[in-house]
């Protein structure tokens, strides 16, 4: 089928207007305080899950071939020492952010904000004397733009082969650095219309080469940022790019005949408090079964020498990581087996554990080899409202069951203030030492005090 056979136009008419309309209109002042909160606390997360991101391998490698091409800049990186120009800064955070698995999330559009939004939105304020509460109303703004078109667009767009956070994770950054330098009228328009011919991404990462998924991040948070930056220097942007012919909603959700229309609030409440916070670093469709499986153990008193079977039932998506391996750190994160391996030997999921020494243990591949995945269609038809999953454990002494509906971190099971700050300092100290951790957690919690936010860069790189 030809390009010139199909159109989206009649599902979402007038989405591009009404998304321009809200990002103009929002401000923070008119925010009630749950959307404050819920944005310092996604911001004070992902700065932190940033700073840890930074050392690790993809960080490094991605680092290292900009320092190949092309000199230092002066703009700091969460987590490095050396500095960047502030596309390479948004790069680089990024791709860091998404790197360890821990980045925050929005069920049911499948994408993770935070990983594009914030870069784009900290490097858009940097060398600009910005406040606080204007950092947090951009990255409001991104968060809203990218998760109602994230919303609209899901699941048709996971199904066509796209990784949803890499393909609307540039409209979300733009949206934040663009309501961050005051964009209006034709300029925000022109930088929406060129921020949707950057979204990119395919999901062929499931079955191996995983790196390239943490790169969709950081990809997404420099293409919004430097869609930003041309409009403004002039360079036009397709008109009504999400619901027009040969436009977005076309190209990467063609096919979703049910799809909901683009809603923003006050239409629907704030997307940005229902976004999810991960306690474990791996991916979070399969959050729901290892918690009900560490539960079980737990409850029952069940011992990993005890286990003969874990059989996990569970919605399509997330029982598309059955077959996913874990000979490579990204992959193991997305590893259905390996995580419920991790479950049953240590109850709990580290970064740690998926380092060699523990991800190569013959002891742990035993483990992965008891487990077995399957979609149920009473669960499937519960996504993506709900994240469900079924554990059946078979042991010596019989047959124990368990399951979930959602995970920790959620909207419904949310982790305290006090456990998002030990997080933080879990993440940060070990990089940048405990007292500057301590002093940025408390700068953090403090932003939408501070006329000049510039500090925090300083204080979250090396």
């Amino acid at each position: 089928m030809h390009a010139a056979d199909v159109s989206q136009a009649s599902t979402h008419p007038g989405a591009t207007s009404r998304l321009l309309a809200f990002v103009e209109g929002m401000r923070w002042s008119e925010l009630d305080l749950e959307v404050r909160h819920a944005a310092k606390r996604h911001l004070l997360d992902t700065v932190g899950v940033m700073i840890q991101g930074a050392v690790g391998d993809i960080a490094n490698r991605a680092e290292q071939v900009l320092a190949s091409v092309r000199w230092a800049g002066h703009v700091p990186v969460p987590g490095r020492s050396r500095r960047a120009d502030i596309l390479d800064a948004a790069f680089l955070a990024g791709t860091a952010g998404h790197g360890i698995e821990l980045d925050d999330g929005y069920r049911q559009g499948s994408v993770h904000p935070a990983v594009c939004v914030i870069p784009a939105a900290l490097y858009a304020a940097h060398g600009r004397k910005v406040a606080g509460e204007a950092l947090l109303e951009a990255i409001v703004a991104g968060y809203e733009a990218m998760n109602a078109v994230a919303f609209a667009s899901h699941p048709a767009m996971r199904h066509r082969g796209f990784h949803p956070t890499g393909v609307v994770g540039a409209l979300g950054a733009a949206v934040a650095a663009a309501k961050l330098r005051g964009q209006t009228g034709a300029t925000l328009a022109n930088t929406l219309g060129l921020a949707a011919s950057g979204g990119a991404g395919l999901f062929a990462f499931i079955a191996g080469g995983t790196d390239v998924k943490r790169l969709h991040a950081g990809h997404a948070a420099r293409e919004g940022l430097q869609a930003a930056l041309l409009a403004e220097a002039g360079v036009g942007g397709p008109p009504n790019v999400i619901e027009g012919r040969d436009g977005f909603m076309q190209a990467f959700a063609y096919g979703n005949a049910a799809a909901p229309a683009l809603t923003l609030p006050p239409d629907v409440p704030f997307r940005i408090t229902d976004c999810y916070i991960k306690p474990y670093a791996c991916c979070r469709h399969l959050q729901p079964a290892v918690e009900a499986l560490i539960a079980l153990m737990s409850e029952e008193h069940i011992d990993e020498q005890d286990i003969h079977r874990v059989e996990v039932e569970t919605y399509a998506i997330s029982a598309a990581h059955a077959d996913t391996g874990w000979d490579e750190y990204a992959s193991a994160q997305l590893s259905f087996p390996y995580i419920m391996a991790l479950g049953m030997r240590f109850g709990e999921i580290k970064v740690a554990h998926f380092e060699d020494d523990v991800r190569l243990d013959p002891s742990l591949a035993a483990l992965c080899e008891k487990v077995s995945v399957t979609m149920a269609p009473d669960l499937d038809k519960l996504y993506p409202d709900q994240r469900p999953a079924r554990v059946t454990v078979t042991t010596g002494r019989g047959v124990f069951y368990g399951g979930a509906m959602e995970a920790l971190g959620s909207r419904d099971i949310p982790i305290s203030d006090e456990r998002l700050g030990q997080k933080f300092i879990e993440m940060a100290s070990p990089v940048i030492g405990l007292p500057r951790a301590e002093i940025l957690l408390t700068a953090l919690w403090q932003i939408d005090t501070l006329d000049d936010v510039s500090p925090i860069f300083q204080s979250f790189s090396l």
